[in-house]
């Protein structure tokens, strides 16, 4: 995830550093270099899955299996 990337999520999402940085579990200084160098694949998934509002993963059967 580019550094315009990650801005751009924040800025879709509304969130200053410090809400980004509590979202992602991540420290304020950790937001500014990601915002300038860029993030980690594993933080842009984090962001997606942020933006589409899914739920942290669970180990719940699927429906209809056993």
């Amino acid at each position: 995830m580019t550094g315009p990337d990650f801005t751009s999520w924040m800025s879709h999402l509304g969130l200053n550093n410090l809400e980004a940085a509590e979202r992602l579990d991540i420290g304020r200084n950790t937001v500014t270099r990601y915002k300038r160098d860029g993030a980690p694949g594993h933080i842009g998934l984090a962001c997606s899955a942020i933006a589409m509002n899914l739920p942290e993963w669970r180990d719940t059967p699927l429906l209809g299996r056993q």
